[in-house]
């Protein structure tokens, strides 16, 4: 029993550290998710703000994540992860996969929106630029017609907000401040009210040059226009995006910081129940030993017992062997038990091997007598014959 105890223990002890170093990896594993969260939030970050499309590290960290979630909730064996054995684990990692699956498609549809709006942005300052030129040159045109200061200086104001529109246009674009956006339309309303005056004044349609280089700055105008409307409105789809993913990060790093502790309580209650069988294994270990120390104790009594019997024996008379043998108590073992009944089957086969050379030396005593009785008788029936001594 004891050997028995002590082999439990040990083939336990093999599989609870097996089990530790699994426990180990889905662990670690379980805490890189919450780290690749933050990963991903932080390269969404870097590509919303640094103008660039390179989007290496995020899809790594996205496929990453994707695939130790698969690992954790369905289980890997290759890897050596095992399958959630807590369904309380099951249930917080489909939360996390619930929480996942919308939160990916929005890191795609705010890449999708970056590379489409990040080309558009390279030649923001070349539109710009064209649209001050033209600008510009109304001012001039306007200059050589001898037009009143008022339109002089309406047109060199457009110069004015059209370099202002570019600036906080690119701003918003680069870091979706309301109060870049607020500036950047107040100087689009100004700027297009004013073309539109200038379309309807009669002393520019009068001059054809100068009403002829108007309709032309209003034709790139309505073109720039339509333009940044479209690159504000996908900057606004990646604000979007990108205000969703950091409230989905929050509830996705949560909900796997719950995942990781589940996993860190199962693995305690595993070491405890370890633990408590270490204890049981202990106790009965200790009652075997106890047990096994009165047993030996009994043992030993009754050993000596058969030895006293055996030396008795061993220096009794041997005409008293049919008196004496190796009797034991009904409790003494079976072993010892055997060894004296053995013992006790010799002795009477010794008793029957005496009484049978006792009576055998009998018979010769009395055979002895007769012969000597006969050999007097012929003896005397020789002397009486009267021949010599060689005859006799």
């Amino acid at each position: 029993m004891l050997s028995l105890v002590i082999v439990c223990v040990i083939v336990l002890t093999v599989m609870m550290h097996q089990m530790s170093k699994k426990d180990s990896l889905i662990i670690n594993i379980a805490g890189k998710e919450r780290m690749l969260s933050q990963k991903m939030s932080k390269e969404v970050f870097y590509s919303v703000h640094r103008h660039e499309n390179d989007f290496r590290e995020l899809n790594a960290a996205v496929n990453l994540f994707e695939n130790n979630l698969k690992d954790l909730l369905y289980g890997n064996t290759v890897k050596g992860i095992y399958a959630p054995q807590n369904e309380r684990i099951v249930a917080k990692l489909e939360e996390v996969m619930e929480i996942w699956k919308p939160f990916r498609l929005e890191i795609e549809a705010l890449k999708t929106a970056i590379e489409k709006v990040r080309p558009d942005m390279e030649v923001l300052a070349q539109r710009t630029e064209k649209l001050l030129f033209l600008s510009d040159v109304v001012v001039k045109k306007m200059v050589d017609a001898n037009l009143d200061g008022a339109h002089i200086d309406l047109s060199g104001r457009q110069r004015m907000l059209s370099q202002r529109m570019g600036l906080y246009a690119g701003r918003y674009l680069r870091t979706a401040n309301a109060q870049d956006f607020l500036i950047f339309s107040d100087a689009k309303a100004l700027y297009e009210s004013t073309m539109k005056s200038f379309l309807q004044d009669p002393q520019v349609q009068k001059n054809a040059d100068v009403y002829k280089i108007v309709q032309e700055t209003n034709a790139y105008w309505e073109e720039f226009e339509l333009y940044i409307a479209n690159l504000i409105s996908i900057e606004n789809e990646i604000n979007k995006h990108f205000l969703t993913i950091h409230t989905k990060n929050v509830q996705l790093l949560n909900a796997m910081d719950d995942a990781v502790w589940l996993y860190t309580e199962h693995s305690e209650g595993k070491n405890d129940l370890f633990i408590k069988f270490q204890y049981i294994a202990l106790i009965i270990g200790f009652v075997i030993i106890l047990y096994a120390f009165v047993l030996s104790k009994e043992i030993i009594e009754h050993v000596e017992s058969f030895v006293q019997k055996a030396k008795e024996l061993a220096n009794g008379d041997v005409t008293s062997f049919s008196k004496q043998g190796v009797i034991l108590h009904d409790n003494s073992e079976d072993e010892l038990k055997e060894a004296s009944s053995h013992i006790s089957q010799f002795v009477q086969k010794v008793n029957v091997a005496m009484k049978d050379s006792e009576d055998a030396l009998k018979k010769a005593e009395n055979a002895v007598t007769q012969l000597q009785q006969l050999a007097l008788e012929v003896e005397d029936a020789i002397e009486g014959m009267g021949i010599d001594e060689n005859e006799k």
